[in-house]
């Protein structure tokens, strides 16, 4: 899977899921998700369980940090770094 798809199918699921909290589908890749709302800790699990079960990517307790989950941009940082890993 290339950057570019990875960042569109995160993309989709966050304008899917989070569309009522602002996650738009033009939204910055740098935006910080979690400064501006869009996330809260009950999203970043949902995130999980979409790595999970949909990306097929495991993702461990003390991976579940701004560093990883904090923009788009860091979304897919991390998943690439753990497709690559595996």
């Amino acid at each position: 899977m290339s950057t570019s798809s990875i960042e569109s199918t995160i993309r989709n699921f966050l304008v899917t899921s989070f569309g009522y909290r602002g996650a738009t589908a033009d939204l910055g890749a740098e935006v910080p998700l979690l400064d501006q709302g869009i996330l809260d800790s009950t999203a970043v699990l949902e995130i999980v369980t979409f790595f999970e079960q949909d990306l097929g990517i495991q993702v461990a307790d003390e991976e579940m940090v701004p560093e990883n989950f904090g923009s788009i941009a860091r979304l897919v940082s991390y998943v690439n770094s753990k497709k690559s890993s595996n």
